[in-house]
Formats: structure tokens, sequence, C-alpha cells
């Protein structure tokens, strides 16, 4: 085990090395200025043996003076072997000044057999196009190919390949002796020591010529002293554990100061990991963890702050994912309840370290932007400290401090956000939001963690108008995105509570009674106290993005999110607001019905009159509304309302109905209580008014139909007052259907043609077409319900007064028809008079 560790803390090394090198970047380039020296001469050569071939040719230059350079260029040819790097560059032009007098020259003798011209192409074009495409093809790799690949292109495998074999060969060597006897315990311990030693001193001698050779040697001879000196406790025991941990330290140490000394982060990462390792290279499994923890954060101390000076970005990295490798991996195996207090000290220990560092490379840092890695590092550090916590917490009966703890993670960020923040220096927007969206998303996990139900409601209502707020000052869009998802939350948070707002109770099997289990105060109970900052928060919200118009070119970050237009906001908060008001009324009303008069020891009533009281509410809670909206109204809207108008009258003849018999069939309720009913008859009536009020809207060919759908609810509401009026009067339950049948024989012809003759003045009087031929209708079924159904079941005195009274309201009508034929002669004779007198 001892030597695969060793095998692969050198590969690691080795990886390390090779991925990081600049050497191979410097090797590199002087690759690619030979080849463009190379391109250089050739394209020399090549315009050098063309311009003798134009001179042989007989094809001469013009008389006018070209620059000196072209000349002397042209008439003094460069022998290869006197090429330097200042005059290829000099020359390097030619090509471009040369090739217009050239062509000058050519233009006298241009219908003659003469040579072709200068190939300008293959002087300028040919070898250094091919140039070009080898030097991109060298310096871009392949988008195709990964990133590891790359770096295994990199690797120099003739190194990695001679240190790994150099390694073997010697512990070969040493396990022959061992095995021959040559050498004893002690002497093989002193053997490997001296080895990694000797390696060390080659490095050292090495390191201002061979820089990547040297720090490979130098990290096979640190991972031979770690073998070393873990092969000396475990297989000889030459050393006891806290000598053994001491010696493995030291080296860390040695480690650390040559990486310093050498400028090598190669060799503190090897360090750092060699240092990580040697809690487990010495441990025997009963170890304590405050010793370990405590050695993890000194170490931790000292790397992390060599880091920081000597700006090497990888090493926090390690020591980040190593730290709570081993963090977790002693929860989930050894972790017990007596060591909660403990644990939780070094889970924060750990957390403020690592916070305090990627603090620190922030305010170090002079990029504008933060890498991404950076800030993902902030949420990891974050979220992997939170769950650390949740689990000790979990095991752990007691107190639940989990919430308060998560509020101080967000104060440390907090307190970070203040401290970057501070000062002259930049601020950096994407490092500041990470941190403030880690604060608020804190913040808002802290609530149902630590508290329960409706406290957690009310808080994220109260936090999410905070940011609603906040967004409107600073036009920061993460304020947005957390408002938005608070309200989200809150709202099912809400309704979440309100399931458990129910009347329980159970039955006592010795005396059959009805025991209720949960009686509330009216109003100041917890589901509408909180139902009401909810609406509060809401209504906050909404009047919050009313008064402040923001432009969504104004707004910062986030721009890659599609959030939700602030016109788009208010609709939503709107709608919110409409719904939770209704929503907490309703349900306090059910409640308080359900265990107030519902509720009796010999058990529940039918819930008539709780049913009827809900509807009253509905009903009375949609009047309210359309009384205050003084907008008018749009045609959707209106289409809705006289949906629900339908609906809700529906509602009204079924509750109602069930209402009174209970009343007055049953004797559940006094009769006083029947009284209510005439406050759901007016509000409805109200509704229907603003429904006719509002009738133009609509498009013309839809109005006699709203007009009749109009006609005919009110025929069916008066309808049902006339039942309840005549059952009121004659409250016998022994005569209740009796009483019903003589209505609906009697009492309803009679009503009918009234609101029928109604009509026709309405529509004699408004000049309304659609409303006299409504009227018509309406008499036109009556007369037939009246001859078809109602006479054959009347007794004689009934068939007399109603015989009468529709006789009398028919030729009423007819005289108001026939009024109006006479009104509409008149008319036209006064219109032909002044017609003939113009």
């Amino acid at each position: 085990m001892e030597y695969l560790i060793f095998l692969l803390l050198v590969i690691i090394f080795i990886f390390l090395i090779s991925n990081s090198q600049k050497s191979s970047k410097v090797s590199t380039k002087l690759n690619t200025t030979e080849q463009k020296i190379d391109v250089l001469y050739q394209m020399l050569k090549d315009l050098h043996e063309s311009v003798d071939s134009l001179k042989k040719n007989g094809v001469h230059t013009v008389d006018k003076p070209i620059t000196s350079e072209v000349e002397q260029a042209v008439t003094a040819p460069i022998p290869p072997a006197e090429v330097s790097p200042s005059p290829v560059e000099s020359i390097s032009i030619v090509p471009e000044t040369i090739e217009q007098p050239v062509l000058e020259s050519i233009d006298p003798i241009e219908d003659t057999n003469t040579p072709p011209p200068l190939p300008t192409s293959e002087i300028q074009h040919t070898p250094e196009e091919n140039y070009r495409q080898q030097t991109v093809d060298y310096n871009t790799a392949p988008s195709y190919e990964s990133k590891f690949m790359k770096k295994l292109k990199e690797v120099n495998w003739l190194n990695a390949i001679g240190i790994i074999t150099l390694v073997l060969g010697i512990g070969f060597f040493v396990k022959y002796a061992i095995d021959q006897d040559w050498i004893n315990e002690v002497g093989r311990v002193a053997l490997g020591i001296a080895v990694g030693g000797i390696i060390v001193g080659i490095a050292h001698k090495l390191s201002s010529k061979y820089h990547v050779f040297s720090s490979i040697l130098m990290g096979g001879g640190f991972a031979t002293f770690y073998t070393t000196i873990t092969l000396a406790f475990r297989e000889y025991e030459i050393f006891n554990q806290t000598t053994a941990f001491i010696l493995l330290i030291v080296i860390t140490i040695l480690a650390v100061l040559l990486s310093i000394a050498y400028k090598r982060q190669e060799l503190a990462i090897f360090a750092f990991i060699g240092g990580m390792l040697s809690p487990l290279l010495v441990s025997t499994g009963a170890g304590d963890h405050v010793v370990l923890f405590s050695y993890i954060l000194l170490l931790n101390i000292g790397v992390l702050f060599v880091a920081i000076r000597q700006k090497w970005l990888v090493v926090d990295k390690f020591s980040y994912v190593l730290t709570f490798l081993y963090l977790l991996s002693w929860i989930f195996s050894k972790y017990q309840v007596a060591h909660q207090l403990s644990a939780n000290i070094f889970i924060a220990l750990f957390y403020l370290q690592f916070m305090v560092l990627l603090v620190l490379r922030y305010i170090n840092s002079s990029k504008e932007k933060s890498d991404w890695q950076h800030l993902i590092y902030i949420v990891t550090t974050n979220f992997i400290a939170l769950l650390c916590f949740a689990i000790i917490h979990n095991e752990s009966p007691g107190t639940n401090y989990l919430g308060a703890i998560i509020i101080g993670m967000a104060l440390v960020n907090a307190m970070f956000i203040i401290v970057t923040t501070r000062g002259g220096k930049p601020i950096n927007k994407d490092f500041v939001y990470t941190l403030l969206a880690v604060t608020i998303g804190l913040v808002s996990l802290s609530i149902p963690v630590q508290l329960s139900k409706v406290y957690i409601t009310v808080v994220w209502a109260i936090e999410m108008g905070v940011l609603l707020w906040i967004w409107t000052r600073t036009k920061a869009n993460l304020f947005r995105a957390g408002a938005i998802i608070l309200a989200v939350l809150t709202v099912l948070s809400y309704l979440m509570d309100i399931a458990d707002f129910r009347v329980v109770y159970e039955i006592d099997t010795q005396t059959n009674k009805t025991v209720l289990l949960n009686s509330l105060p009216i109003l100041i109970n917890r589901y509408t106290i909180t139902g009401i900052v909810v609406l509060l928060s809401l209504i906050f919200a909404y009047f919050t993005l009313s008064k402040n118009e923001i432009e969504e070119e104004n707004t910062i970050g986030l721009k890659q999110i599609p959030l939700p237009t602030q016109i788009v906001l208010q609709r939503v908060y709107y709608a919110l607001i409409i719904l939770i008001s209704f929503l907490v009324g309703y349900l306090e009303i059910s409640f308080q019905m359900s265990s107030r008069v519902e509720y009796s020891a010999d058990g529940f009533t039918s819930g008539a009159l709780r049913s009827f009281a809900l509807a009253t509410y509905t009903i009375v809670y949609i009047a309210t509304y359309l009384f205050l909206s003084k907008k008018k109204p749009t045609q959707s809207f209106y289409t809705l309302s006289f949906i629900f108008s339908i609906l809700i009258l529906f509602i009204f003849s079924v509750t109602v109905t069930s209402f009174r018999y209970a009343i007055f069939y049953n004797a559940d309720y006094i009769q006083a209580s029947f009284f209510l009913h005439w406050i759901t008859f007016a509000t409805l009536l109200y509704i229907y008014y603003w429904l006719y009020k509002h009738l133009s809207i609509v498009t013309e060919q839809v109005t006699l139909w709203l007009n009749g759908v109009l006609f005919i609810s009110l025929v069916v509401m008066f309808s049902i007052e006339l039942d309840n009026m005549m059952l009121w009067i004659n409250n016998l339950p022994e005569t209740y259907y009796y009483t019903l049948s003589n209505v609906h024989s009697y009492g309803y012809p009679i009503l009918w043609g009234l609101m029928a003759m109604l009509l026709m003045v309405l529509g004699i009087n408004k000049q309304k077409t659609e409303l006299r031929k409504l009227s018509l209708i309406s008499f036109g079924v009556i007369i037939l319900k009246f001859y078809l159904y109602d006479v054959w079941g009347m007794s004689q005195g009934g068939k007399i007064a109603s015989f009468v009274v529709l006789g009398i309201i028919l030729l009423v009508v007819s005289f108001l028809l026939e009024r109006i034929k006479l009104l509409l002669k008149d008319k036209e004779a006064n219109k032909d008079t002044s017609s003939t007198e113009e």
C-alpha cells in the first residue's frame, strides 16, 4: 500500500509540473521563430532566382528611379550564409515594392512573345501562406480536442518515465537488499532518507539551469522521504506515532520552504498533499478528531498564507477539496452526538478560513471581472459548510440551533460585502452580487429551518417586500429575482398553512358526544393574522412598483435571465392581492361558522347556514370589487364578469334553497337568521345593475342575447325570493311543500307578467327595440305556461285571481303597444309636415 501511495504521489507531482511549465512554451516560440526565418530565407531565394530569370530574358525596369532600398535589394544579392535577423526583416518587403515596376516595364511589349511576368504569387503568397497555415495549425489547438488531451500532449513523458523508472529501480534494489538481509531495518530507513537526500541535493544543483527536471527530482526526493518515514512507523516500528507524525510535518515544512526558495508552485502543492496525507500515513484508527482538525487548520493557514503571498492560485483549490473531504469522511464514519460542539467549532473555523481566503483573493486581484470559478467556490463553500452543519444537527437531539447557525453564515457573507465595497477600489459587481445572493438565500433558508409553519410564511412575506423595495432603489436584478422567488415561496407556504385551518373534532366513545379539538379566537388567530401579513406585504410591493417606474435597460445584472418586467409584476401582485384578500375572509368565516354555529355537543348541523354565509361573502366581495373598480372594464373582463354572474346566481339559488329548508322545515336555525339572505339578494341585484350599465362594451350583435340572459337571471332571482317570502309568511313545516306549489302555480305567472310589463315600459322609455322584443317573447312564454300547465292544477279561486290579474296585465301591455304605434304615426306625420314647409 505504501509503495502504491508513493508511486501515486510521484505521478501526480509530474503531472502538476508538466501541466504548468512555461519552458515548453518558450521552446515552442523558439521553434516558431526558426520556422519564420526559414520561410523568409526561402522567399529571398525565390526572389533572387526570379530577378535573375527576368534579366536573362531581357526584361528591364523603367528608368525612373525607385527607392534605394529596392535597387539594393535587386542588384545586390545576399548570400544565404550571411542571413541575419535584421536584414531579413528589411528584405521581406521586396515582393510588395517590386511588383508595380515590373508590370510597368512589360506594358510596351505586351504583344510580343515575352516571358511571363514576375510570378508574384509565388514570391508573395505561396511560402508565406504555407507558413501562415503552419503557424495557425501549430499555435491553435483543434476545437474538438479536450483540455485533458491537450495537457497529455504537453507532458514531458521522457522525464516522467525516467523518474518513475529510477524510483522503481531504487525500490527494487532496496527490496533485493532487504530480501538478502544485506540491510537491517534501521539501515533501510537510513538508506531511504539518504537516497531521498541525494535526489534532493542533485535537484538543488540542477535548479538554476534545468527547472523542470530539477522540480521532478525534488518531488521524487520528498516522495522518498514520505515513504521512508511511513515504512519506519508501520512496518519496522522504529518510530512511534508522534515521532513519525512530527517528522512528516518537518518534511512538509521543508518542502514548502524549498517551493518558496525556488518559486515553484508544484512543490507547494506536493508539500500540501504530503502534509494532508501525513495523518493517514501514520494513522492507527484510534486518533482524536480534535488533534486531526487542529493540524489541518494550521496546515491550511501556513500553506494558504504562502499561496496568497506568491499568488499561487492552484494551492487553495487542493486545500479546499482535501479539507472538506476529510471533514465529510469523518462526519459520515466517526461522528457521534458527543462530538457536536467540537464539530460545529471546526466546521465554522474551516468555513471562515476559506471565506477569508476567497475575499483576500478578490481584494488582491486587479481583475475587473472575477473568474467564474471564483464565484463557484463561494457558493460551494457555503453549501458544503451548510451540509455539514445540517448533517450534524439532524442526528443530534435537543434544541435546534441550525437556523441560528445559518443566520451566522449569512452575517459572515454580509460582513464580507461591506469589506469589499468599502474604499476607493472599483467594485466587482459579479463578486458582490454572488455574496449578496448567498446572503439572501441563507436568510431565507434559515426561516423554515428555525421556525415552523405560519412563522415561515410571515417572515418570507416581509422579506419579499423588502427585497422588492431594494430593487426599486438599486435596480439590481438580483433583488428582483429574490423577491420573485420569495413571493412564490410565500404563496405556497400560505396555501400549506391554510390546509390546517379547519375544524378538528373527535367523538368521545364513552359519552358518544362530539368534542371540538381546536377552537380559535375570532380574527386574532395565527392563520388569519398570517394571511393579513401576507396581504399587507403584497399591497406594499404593489404600491412600491406603482410609484417607481423602472426601465429594463437601466437594470443591473442577470441580463441573460428573462425576468418578469415591472408591469407584469404589478399585474401578478394585483391578482395575488385579490386572491389572498378573498381567502383570508373566506377561511375565517368558514372556520368560525363551523366551530361556533354548526357545532354542538350532539354533532354538527347540516351546514346550510355556513354554506349560505360563504356564498353571501363571495357575492358581497365581487360586488365590492366592481363598485371600487373605477376604470372602464375591458370586453374580456366584462365577459368574465358575466360568466361569474351566472355562476354566483347558481350558487345563490342552491344555498338559499338549502338555507330556507333548514330554517322553515327542519328548524335547525332561528328564523331571524334568514334576514341574511336580503343582503345577498340586494348585492346580487347591484351586480346585475353593473352588468346592464356596461352593456355597451359588447357588440350590438350580442346585446339582445345578453339582455335576454340578464332578464332571465332577474326572473330567477325574483322567483326564488317570492318563494322565500311566502314560506316566511306561512312558516309551518307541514305546509312547506304546499305553499311552494301554490306559489309556482299562481304566483309565478303574475310575477313574470309584471316583470315583462316593466320590461316593455323600460323599452318604451329608453326607446330600445330589443327590450320590447324581449318583453313580447316573455309574454308568449308566460301565456303558454299558464294555459298548458298552470291552469289545470289550480283551484277555482286561484283560477279567478290568476285570470283576472294576468288579463289586466295583457291589456295594459296591449294598450302600450297601441300607444307606441300612435306615437310612431305622429312622429312620421310631423316629419312630412316639416318637409313640405321647407
